[in-house]
């Protein structure tokens, strides 16, 4: 949890996507920390939240993102929990890798609705019940440089990076919009990679360790609170230094 308290953030009303696993998890847990009240969006998997149920801060519900659909349902039934809507944590994603060759057209098609279209519905949908607040997506370092055989996983973070830079010119004064970015991060999404790969991921990370994801939240928190009130349009790496230019030879 974080060791920083925001005294702005309780009372805050939040959307959290993700919010069973991972990032989006510790998101859930470290909002409802700081007194906010929450609703956190699942896809499938309801018992890491329905363990958090005893709190009477935490409300949450079951929505598939790849879908506009899904993605105004999900707002629709927040809105009718927390009223208005004061931030959005928009951290639901899934990541495959492979060749170009091998990536199939609805494997191109499903990264780019649940990371990308999605986020453009949701932003949209939230609007109607935020008035003032904060948008944060997290985003990542392959949207950032690329990466080989994640073509299609960083095309659709890409895509985020450069839509936050848009609508954080169109929503100012009121709505602050940023994106966090971290490199690799130790989530059920990436455990078995890890397994394989750690050892050569952490020599290309001059801190030496790959993020846990309280690290990226604690960015996430410190972007949703007044003590960013002058961040806008800001992508805030969560990387280790791993996109510092390296010496070579």
């Amino acid at each position: 949890m974080c060791a920083v308290v925001y005294d702005d953030l309780k009372g805050k009303k939040v959307i959290i996507t993700g919010g069973s696993s991972g990032i989006g998890l510790e998101c859930v847990k470290s909002f409802l920390n700081q007194g906010a009240i929450v609703f956190g969006q699942y896809n499938t998997n309801e018992k890491p939240l329905k363990d958090l149920s005893f709190s009477k801060n935490l409300h949450f519900g079951g929505f598939d993102l790849s879908t506009e659909e899904g993605c105004v349902k999900l707002v629709e039934d927040a809105s009718k929990k927390l009223g208005k809507i004061d931030i959005l944590v928009h951290s639901a994603g899934i990541w495959n890798d492979g060749p170009i060759m091998s990536i199939s057209r609805e494997t191109l098609e499903n990264i780019f609705k649940v990371n990308t279209f999605s986020s453009y519905y949701l932003v949209r949908e939230c609007l109607k019940f935020m008035d003032k607040g904060s948008i944060i997506f997290v985003g990542s370092t392959a949207g950032e440089r690329g990466e080989p055989f994640h073509s299609h996983y960083a095309g659709s973070k890409g895509a985020v990076q450069s839509f936050v830079y848009s609508i954080a010119q169109e929503l100012a004064p009121k709505i602050r919009v940023n994106v966090v970015s971290p490199g690799w991060v130790r989530t059920p999404m990436s455990e078995d990679t890890l397994k394989v790969k750690e050892a050569d991921i952490i020599k290309n990370i001059p801190l030496k360790r790959v993020a846990e994801s309280e690290d990226v939240v604690n960015g996430i928190l410190f972007l949703a609170s007044e003590a960013s009130r002058h961040y806008t349009g800001v992508d805030l790496c969560c990387s280790g230094g791993a996109l510092l230019p390296m010496p070579r030879g």
